[in-house]
């Protein structure tokens, strides 16, 4: 009661903060020279992980309410754009201070590195789930288009999920249990839609008589 009572009244202004503090902050200890012999690679690393961690969550919100009855919904959009925003510095990381904006040297990795690849189209595919997270956009586009679009964040986490598994070296903890959420969520929606079209077909079935 008290975990519901304190996600229930706390700000979504609140919760962007919170969960955005780690991105100057690792920043930060970078430049201090507190990130380990490769502050680069970890803060590359670290950014998109945590990328993939609240993309996950974002994910997880609607079967948490289904089955859990946990109720998270408010926060959905928030989480979301989080994701998106440790994306953004992942792949900043990697542009600015990696390849020094080289274009040759991003091109090259485009042809060669299949978890860049996977990690780029990634990043495209996220591109206009954020940009129509927004009250304005819902109110342009009907809610069926804008629930098309938003269906692609299926599409980037397993991209996604793709990039980091080629990306490790070894499956460490973290990435089997990364693999298992995302299955285990991929499985829930197929088995909605199924549910969803079987609904939708009986219904067509009862107008027509």
């Amino acid at each position: 009661m008290k975990f519901r009572a304190i996600f229930k009244h706390l700000p979504v202004s609140l919760l962007y903060l919170i969960l955005l503090i780690p991105i100057p902050l690792y920043f930060y200890w970078g430049i201090e020279n507190k990130l380990g012999p490769d502050p680069l690679r970890f803060l590359e690393h670290k950014y998109g992980e945590l990328g993939l961690v609240f993309l996950l969550i974002t994910l997880s919100i609607s079967p948490l309410l289904r089955f859990a009855k946990i109720n998270l919904m408010k926060f959905r959009r928030c989480v979301g754009l989080v994701a998106f925003y440790y994306v953004i510095s992942h792949i900043c990381v990697y542009f600015f201070l990696d390849i020094g904006l080289s274009m040759d040297l991003l091109l090259s990795d485009l042809q060669k590195r299949y978890y860049i690849i996977a990690g780029f189209f990634a990043f495209i595919t996220l591109i206009p789930l954020a940009l129509t997270s927004n009250n304005f956009s819902l109110r342009k586009l009907n809610i069926r288009t804008w629930n098309k679009i938003h269906s692609f964040v299926y599409v980037a986490i397993i991209l996604s999920i793709f990039h980091f598994i080629l990306m490790s070296k070894t499956w460490t903890g973290e990435l089997y249990f990364y693999t298992l959420v995302t299955v285990i969520i991929l499985v829930l929606k197929l088995k909605r839609t199924k549910i969803y079209k079987k609904l939708s077909t009986y219904s067509n079935a009862d107008i027509s008589k």
